[in-house]
């Protein structure tokens, strides 16, 4: 009986991870994604900010204050994966500026996919985890989902529209399977992993996150409290499926990823509803 649970929580979570790419693929045409794109400089704020300072601290973090290694492991993925899929979300609840968040979304998903194999080895040393171990699962649940969900888009958005809302009932069922069954079967390694100072690095991870997006961010307060949250959102899919294909003799590593998860989701949208965007509504 737990060895099928265990087989339904690891379809869950592919599957939250395909659909939620596959529906933010759904929301936008080529050419919405890729305008933003054409500003040099938000480029390179949103690049230095989300693939150079934030996981150069975190590695620094870990050598300065390193945690048990599963623990380590799965902080070190989380601050290493940018371009959350729940981003522009994040950024339509506090009002912040929508089309440059789809964007960086999708720039960074790529990169994260393409760097993540090269990165991963330098962040767990001694592992004879091959690049394409890494690679192609990553490009299986992350990059076809988004392309196929772009194309869609792209050839007739009647289409994207029909298929919008099943596929966010889809990915919403299984966060919730996911999320039950993590619970159920893993209890004791998630509250060995809330003893741990994994939860003090999640918390961390967010706030210095959202300076540093915030104080590299474009004009006034709203190209900033973009940003921001764009810095905030790590991506749960690349790191979840780099900890599902490569360390699953180890749930520790699993459940760590999505521990810190839960703490930027905690965090991040109700000060988004409260606080920004009353401010930027205003504004």
């Amino acid at each position: 009986m737990l060895e099928a649970l265990e087989v339904v929580l690891n379809v869950a979570i592919a599957v939250f991870i395909a659909g939620v790419l596959f529906t933010a693929g759904l929301e936008v045409t080529f050419q919405q994604a890729l305008e933003p794109m054409r500003n040099l400089g938000l480029v390179t704020r949103t690049l230095l900010a989300n693939l150079v300072i934030v996981p150069l601290l975190v590695y620094g973090a870990s050598i300065l204050y390193p945690l048990e290694r599963p623990f380590m492991i799965g902080v070190l993925l989380y601050g290493f994966s940018a371009g959350a899929p729940y981003t522009p979300k994040l950024v339509n609840v506090a009002g912040g500026d929508v089309p440059s968040s789809i964007a960086a979304t999708m720039l960074l998903t790529v990169l994260t996919i393409a760097l993540m194999p090269f990165v991963l080895p330098l962040l767990v040393p001694g592992s004879a985890i091959g690049i394409w171990e890494i690679a192609k699962p990553l490009l299986l649940q992350m990059f076809v989902p988004l392309l196929a969900g772009l194309l869609i888009r792209h050839t007739s958005e009647s289409a994207a529209t029909k298929l919008r809302r099943p596929a966010n009932i889809l990915v919403n069922l299984s966060a919730l399977i996911f999320l039950v069954l993590a619970l159920v079967l893993h209890w004791d390694e998630l509250a060995a992993t809330a003893r741990t100072g994994a939860v003090a690095y999640a918390i961390l991870l967010t706030i210095v996150a959202f300076a540093i997006g915030y104080l590299l961010g474009p004009g006034k307060m709203r190209g900033r409290v973009t940003l921001g949250l764009i810095t905030t959102a790590r991506n749960i899919g690349a790191a979840a499926t780099v900890a599902t294909a490569n360390f699953r003799d180890d749930p520790r590593v699993l459940i760590t990823v999505a521990l810190c998860m839960f703490v930027v989701f905690a965090l991040a949208f109700p000060v988004s509803k409260l606080f920004f965007s009353k401010r930027l509504s205003v504004g």
